[in-house]
């Protein structure tokens, strides 16, 4: 028996490993077959035969432009990216190789120090500050600069991730039923007070005078938006240093609702 030497053996397990394991097709192992020599028929036949998870965004399908990926397999990609997106709505991010869903986190409270501030004088704002349960979120992210992934739905009468409200009544993800981009939400840093255990953020401001509502937009934290698919967008916020932060929707509220929750994060 004529015997395989070392170096091919090692070859052919590696190919073997591409070809016929279930793990995932990616952006990487297309590339990776790329290099190894693979005709398109034959990474073509393994996207059509295989689970994929692939990237389009215009950043990744330039990478794959430019490592010489043809027009036939970054064609097929886009077409099966199409049928592997998540269907539920909402603000996820990437957690090694899956993408978690941020659920909404519901404000434990309101404050405001109006009653000082006219002791003071009338013309000095006074602060309604909302404030969320625990100083950490459940949402842990280690990376510096994290990337996003919102999926909006507004032609869809489904209703989906399901929240429900401390008193028991069923309120629903309408966030990204109304919006339609991530342009109508704000990142913001969150306020941590360690020694009641929570956060805080200011939603609001006023006096005798003026009242306003909402995230003063010198709060909000930049990001950049890459449209993925017609309902499906990449964020990228600027680096972040460690801390507490949430994507707050700023935009119309249907009646019936209260804008009373954020999605929220932490960076370590």
């Amino acid at each position: 028996m004529k015997k395989i030497k070392k170096p091919l053996f090692i070859l052919l397990i590696l190919i073997s490993s591409i070809c016929y394991s279930q793990e995932k097709v990616t952006n990487e192992s297309i590339l990776q077959m790329m290099n190894m020599g693979f005709s398109d028929d034959l990474i073509i036949s393994k996207i059509n035969s295989s689970d994929y998870k692939f990237d389009t965004s215009l950043s990744e399908l330039s990478k794959l432009n430019d490592a010489g990926v043809s027009n036939d397999i970054i064609t097929l990609m886009i077409e099966k990216s199409k049928h592997n997106t998540i269907s539920k709505t909402g603000i996820y991010f990437q957690d090694g190789d899956e993408l978690k869903l941020i659920q909404p986190t519901v404000f434990s409270g309101t404050s405001n120090n109006a009653v000082a501030q006219k002791l003071v004088s009338g013309l000095i704002n006074s602060k309604t500050k909302a404030t969320l349960p625990k100083s950490q979120s459940n949402n842990v992210l280690t990376d510096s600069s994290p990337e996003f992934t919102f999926i909006f739905d507004v032609s869809s009468a489904s209703v989906d991730n399901m929240q429900t409200s401390p008193g028991g009544n069923d309120r629903f993800n309408w966030w990204f039923k109304v919006a339609s981009s991530p342009n109508e939400f704000v990142l913001l840093q969150l306020k941590v007070k360690e020694k009641k255990n929570l956060r805080e953020v200011i939603t609001g401001k006023g006096n005798v005078l003026t009242s306003s509502t909402g995230i003063d937009p010198k709060f909000a934290l930049p990001f950049d938006i890459e449209e993925i698919e017609g309902n499906k967008y990449k964020v990228t916020p600027a680096n972040l240093p460690p801390g507490e932060y949430a994507f707050f929707y700023q935009g119309q509220i249907p009646g019936g609702r209260s804008n009373q929750s954020v999605f929220d994060f932490s960076v370590k």
